[in-house]
């Protein structure tokens, strides 16, 4: 993007940042794209790779060593041509965690950092000396090792300035672009065609559309789609007009165009999205938590903005006052000797979301991915969880904001990023060996132990009953192969380790394998094994449990399956399942799959 480099040095001057989150990421060759959504403004360095990379619409061409800025809620897609590494620094500035009568002027700076733009350094090696050192410098929790992290980060971005105002020095300023780009966003509800625009600029469509390659690395229909893309989303939130009504005052025909775009930019529908959006506020409808909300009960949340805990005591919500310090103690833990409230009540979990459930601890955060793909825990959610991002990507912004006294996460890596905030637990979960061992582990960290015990005690006889129930009705002789369809070419079989109903089918009910699945999969202790579309009758004997996702791109269930065909249905009975009800593997998930699993095949 165009952009004054004097003007973004300056505000780097008067705005005060907090560094949230350092981390390297891996990305190896693919055809397919990596996504993800940044939670927060971010750094990216690429130190060795070959690829490309969209930032937005934006796209960059990888060759060696790169700069990323992106800002908080931008979509990353990236394709590897050659493994590329990346290092990704997370900012944020406190003033946007303020609210509106509280924030200083300051914080129109901070805004101004909301920029997306990419360059090939002409010196990589200094910016990526720094970075190292900044990664090495981040587990160093002490005030004195926080400021020197900072200090660090302030040179690598005086390093960065200074190479960029260098190259701007031989960059060529393309007036064509500024002006074609200020008229798509003024005339992006008509039904714009590239030609119409290229003539009003004097131009060939073919020019214009090197132009935007050689500035934006991009082309102006995609700039004219996300566009299109911010206006929807803005009008879903603050209308309820039809998708056909948003269509066409955003310039689509139709509401199914603009419901194909949204998804593809977005990763969701614009319905679903609208629904997300709207549960989220207290009201008479059962919120995507589960819960039921009274008009009462909203009222007095609004209004009062009070919270009962799991006692039923009474306190002011941390938005209106703080709460009292709650009594410590001292948790020995992977990573030493933690010091944790008592008895935990605003508790944030990254992954582990069963295991809490299941000791009647419902977590204040927890990522929206985990429970709109686990619908079975929903029952168990009693109150309102709030929505900290993707489980693959976090946003700490917003686990700040919640003020937890308790972040229980699956990730060591993640560790110095969560103590800056709370104190943290790194839960070894299945590591920790039998389904007793991981439940009073986490019974230890919520001091919840007896708890624990009666769980455990419910656990087994819930898996006895169940094994006693399914070897009275089916065949001890009879095998079963569980498979996942939804991604990609091949066809995905699920073992008895891993997610996706695999550990409820052959763990809790002790189902038999077929054979090709005891031998290939099973016994070389795999969690999954991807195989072709083709071949999926070769691993099928008796009954075939499928994970549904649902239609996907327009097509029905039957057409949408051709695979199938391929399977003699006299000799192999499919059960389709929910995938959204089976892809965690916790103990509570697991029991409630295979209680569920259980019946639908007793039923056949």
């Amino acid at each position: 993007m165009t952009m004054n480099i004097e003007e973004y040095g300056a505000l780097w001057e008067h705005v005060t940042i907090r560094l949230l989150d350092i981390r390297i990421i891996t990305v190896n060759i693919s055809e397919d794209p990596n996504t993800w959504t940044l939670p927060s403004n971010a750094f990216l360095l690429i130190t060795d790779g070959k690829g490309k990379i969209w930032l937005g619409q934006a796209m960059h061409h990888i060759k060696g060593a790169y700069i990323l800025h992106a800002s908080k809620g931008m979509r990353l897609d990236c394709v590897a041509k050659k493994p590329m590494e990346i290092q990704v620094l997370s900012y944020s500035s406190p003033e946007s965690e303020k609210p509106n009568a509280e924030r200083s002027q300051t914080y129109t700076g901070a805004e101004s950092l909301q920029v997306s733009f990419g360059f090939e350094p002409t010196y990589p090696l200094p910016l990526i000396e720094i970075m190292q050192l900044i990664y090495r410098q981040w587990n160093e929790l002490q005030s004195a090792g926080r400021i020197q992290t900072k200090a660090l980060f302030y040179q690598w971005l005086a390093e960065m300035l200074k190479q960029m105002q260098e190259q701007r020095k031989n960059r060529t300023k393309l007036d064509r672009v500024d002006q074609a780009v200020r008229y798509l966003n003024r005339h992006y509800a008509e039904p714009l065609k590239m030609e119409q625009v290229a003539e009003m600029l004097e131009c060939s469509p073919r020019y214009l559309n090197q132009l935007f390659q050689l500035q934006l690395n991009t082309s102006p229909s995609r700039v004219l789609s996300q566009i299109r893309m911010e206006q929807a989303l803005k009008l879903l939130v603050s209308t309820k007009g039809t998708l056909q009504e948003i269509a066409e005052r955003v310039g689509y025909e139709n509401g199914y165009t603009l419901s194909r775009y949204f998804k593809k930019h977005y990763g969701i529908s614009p319905e679903f999205y609208r629904k997300r959006r709207e549960s989220s506020i207290p009201d008479v409808a059962s919120g995507w938590s589960g819960r039921t909300v009274s008009i009462v009960e909203a009222d007095q949340t609004r209004q009062e903005q009070e919270i009962i805990d799991l006692k039923g005591v009474q306190v002011r919500n941390s938005s209106a006052a703080a709460l009292p310090r709650a009594r410590t103690r001292m948790l020995a833990t992977s990573m030493g000797e933690v010091t944790i409230p008592n008895q935990p009540g605003r508790v944030v979990v990254d992954w582990n979301l069963g295991e809490v459930l299941a000791l009647g601890v419902t977590p204040l955060g927890a990522p929206h991915s985990l429970i709109e793909s686990n619908q079975m825990l929903e029952p168990y959610i009693y109150d309102q969880v709030e929505d900290i991002g993707n489980h693959n990507f976090i946003s700490l912004e917003k686990v700040l904001e919640l003020e937890p006294d308790l972040i229980i996460t699956w990730n060591p890596a993640a560790y110095a990023s969560y103590a800056r905030i709370a104190p943290t637990v790194v839960y070894g979960g299945s590591g920790n060996g039998s389904v007793a061992e991981e439940i009073r582990e986490m019974g230890r960290i919520l001091n919840r132990r007896i708890e624990a015990e009666t769980w455990i005690k419910e656990y087994v006889r819930r898996v006895h009953t169940l094994q006693q129930t399914i070897t009275g009705k089916v065949s001890a002789e009879k095998t079963f192969t569980v498979i996942d369809p939804n991604w990609g070419e091949h066809i995905t079989l699920v073992g008895n380790t891993g997610t996706r109903g695999g550990k409820a089918a052959y763990g809790l009910l002790n189902l038999k394998p077929a054979g090709k699945v005891r031998q290939e999969l099973l016994e070389p202790g795999l969690e999954y094994l991807d195989i072709a579309r083709s071949a999926v009758g070769g691993y099928v004997e008796d009954y075939l449990l499928v994970l549904d996702n649902g239609p996907r791109d327009g097509l029905d269930q039957a057409s949408g399956k051709p695979w199938q065909k391929s399977i003699e249905t006299d000799h192999c009975q499919i059960i389709n399942l929910d995938w959204n009800r089976y892809f965690l593997s916790d103990p509570l998930s697991a029991v409630l799959q295979a209680e569920e699993m259980a019946e639908r095949i007793m039923a056949r």
